[in-house]
């Protein structure tokens, strides 16, 4: 089940101080902050802090609130910024993409225990409701000013795909088949039924002990580094080859080489269209950061510093 948590995520910026403005100044005991007019109230960031020190792995030390306090307030304040830059550009959530997100909540939780989580982080199912919809005003602002509209040429990507060659090298891989038992001896009889000629995959269907039993023993392809030590012995086998049985930490293997694909160099043509994403979503993150610093610079925004301190 999943953790109920509604934190709003911004990965391309860090949250820092805001220059814009003097700290506090005229804001009463039960505002935080205040975003253009719009305030932020001492029990919304107590509502969302808390949420913060409940969710598992996240915990805060009592005795050193100052930092997480003030990196949740900051997150708030470019949230509300946000909120209040889609509104002016007409960006709605509608109906239906709320409910959507409501029902996916609430799809890991039977009704009784959503209402317990909510009762535990003092919420209604009303706040979450509006919480939610905050959060999907916020990401579809964000989507929206991600769009890097201009065009990379191919020249870039060309000499993106030059500086970064080793990027672009594909070590060999291996399609195989296993089968794994926890006897030793289990496995040796196994081996002699193979040399025989049964099927592998009948064979691993039957006997294997490993979750890909459903599918015949096939492990997909891999490379090496990617699987227990003891696996990297298929790179040294030939297409068709079954190996003798192999321990390790998890029994007794005995594997089939299905398909190998050799090392080798992506042309810069197959890789062409993956360096022009990436590109334009780089230059996105990069005009983004910019837009909202600037965003940032003609917001008048006042927080509470002694309330902060505290």
């Amino acid at each position: 089940m999943k953790p109920l948590v509604f934190f709003f995520i911004f990965p391309l910026f860090v949250l820092s101080g805001w220059g814009c403005g003097p700290w506090g100044g005229g804001l009463s005991e039960d505002v935080v902050a205040r975003v253009d007019g719009e305030s932020i109230t001492l029990d919304e960031f107590t509502q969302e802090f808390r949420e913060l020190v409940l969710e598992p792995g996240k915990e805060t030390d009592p005795g050193n609130q100052a930092a997480p306090k003030e990196a949740c307030l900051n997150q708030m304040i470019e949230r509300r910024l946000l909120m209040q830059e889609a509104r002016k550009l007409g960006i709605r959530i509608s109906k239906e993409e709320l409910d959507h997100a409501l029902q996916e909540i609430k799809k890991d939780y039977p009704e009784q225990r959503l209402d317990e989580r909510l009762n535990l982080k003092g919420m209604t199912l009303d706040g979450l409701t509006a919480r939610v919809g905050e959060k999907l005003l916020a990401e579809k602002m964000v989507r929206a000013a991600l769009q890097y509209r201009a065009e990379i040429n191919e020249k870039e990507a060309l000499d993106y795909y030059e500086i970064h060659r080793s990027a672009f090298q594909l070590d060999a891989e291996v399609r195989v088949r296993q089968i794994v038992v926890s006897d030793g001896e289990e496995a040796i009889q196994i081996l002699k039924r193979l040399k025989k000629g049964e099927s592998f995959e009948k064979l691993a269907k039957e006997k294997s002990l490993g979750p890909e039993k459903v599918d015949g023993g096939d492990l997909g392809f891999f490379r090496k580094g990617e699987r227990p030590e003891e696996f990297d012995r298929v790179f040294t086998m030939e297409r068709g080859a079954i190996s003798e049985v192999i321990k390790s930490l998890y029994g007794y293997h005995i594997f089939k080489v299905l398909e190998r694909n050799e090392p080798r160099s992506i042309p810069f043509e197959e890789a062409k269209s993956g360096i022009l994403q990436d590109l334009k979503r780089k230059k996105g993150e990069g005009e983004y950061q910019s837009w909202l610093k600037g965003l940032k610079e003609k917001a008048k925004i006042k927080i509470n510093r002694k309330w902060l301190n505290s």
